[in-house]
């Protein structure tokens, strides 16, 4: 099967299969780090295998590539030069944001993971709305105003304090209602995906304003999981502080 091919499957049965999303943030103790948003769609691909036909010529496909988005937007500045304030700030906030896709037929994998290296963890604002337009413009689609969300997600990290907010927008009628329908659309997909938070610190962990946190032996990392339907439906699920020692 050519990548082209699994493409064009990936956008039919998204529907179908469900997905592991895992959100991994890095925070040493000067504010800097790094961030991972990665999709394992490998479930779909697995079940993929036996959709396609058996190629005697073509081996089974395997790819590992890695995208940068500071290419992405130099080769699309001319378009994105027609954009209004919001949409020009939204794609310059993709930059120094990374991609990369590992696709092997024949062990049915399949993962997006998307990076960044941060100074300043408010460098990290709104990036479910960030990776959206980075899935838009490596698609070549620059003008795509699709709601992805009905929040937007800050990070700080002060002192003996982490916290995690989650804002709600202030939607319009036409907005709520194209976000319900992608919502609807994607429902079966939302059943069974799980969402992951893993977050490493260099201070040790002293309590999680949430009961549902697995914090590890060594007091450093913070695990949480929720599932994705009842996630998009309360995000908010997701607002919380931490303490360190």
């Amino acid at each position: 099967m050519k990548f082209k091919n699994i493409l064009i499957l990936l956008a039919l049965s998204t529907v179908l299969y469900s997905c592991m999303f895992t959100e991994e943030l890095y925070v040493k103790n000067d504010g800097s780090g790094s961030y991972s948003f990665k999709m394992d769609m490998s479930e779909m691909m697995e079940s993929m295998k036996g959709m396609s036909e058996k190629d005697s010529i073509n081996p089974p496909k395997v790819l590992d590539t890695l995208i940068l988005f500071n290419d992405i937007i130099a080769a699309n500045k001319d378009s994105i030069a027609k954009l209004n304030a919001k949409e020009k700030a939204t794609i310059n906030g993709l930059k120094d944001l990374t991609l990369r896709m590992q696709v092997d037929e024949e062990k049915g994998k399949m993962l997006m993971d998307f990076g960044k290296d941060f100074q300043a963890i408010s460098e990290l604002q709104n990036m479910e709305e960030k990776i959206a337009k980075a899935q838009s413009l490596s698609d070549g689609k620059s003008d795509d105003k699709g709601v992805q969300s009905k929040s937007t997600t800050s990070y700080s990290f002060k002192g003996n304090t982490f916290k995690r907010t989650v804002t709600l927008k202030d939607l319009t009628n036409e907005e709520l209602e194209q976000f319900n329908k992608s919502t609807k659309q994607t429902s079966s997909f939302m059943d069974g995906s799980v969402y992951k938070l893993i977050y490493h610190f260099e201070k040790d962990i002293k309590k999680v304003s949430i009961k549902n946190a697995v914090i590890s032996a060594d007091k450093r990392t913070l695990t949480i999981e929720i599932p994705m339907d009842t996630l998009v439906n309360n995000p908010g699920l997701l607002d919380f502080t931490v303490k360190f020692k």
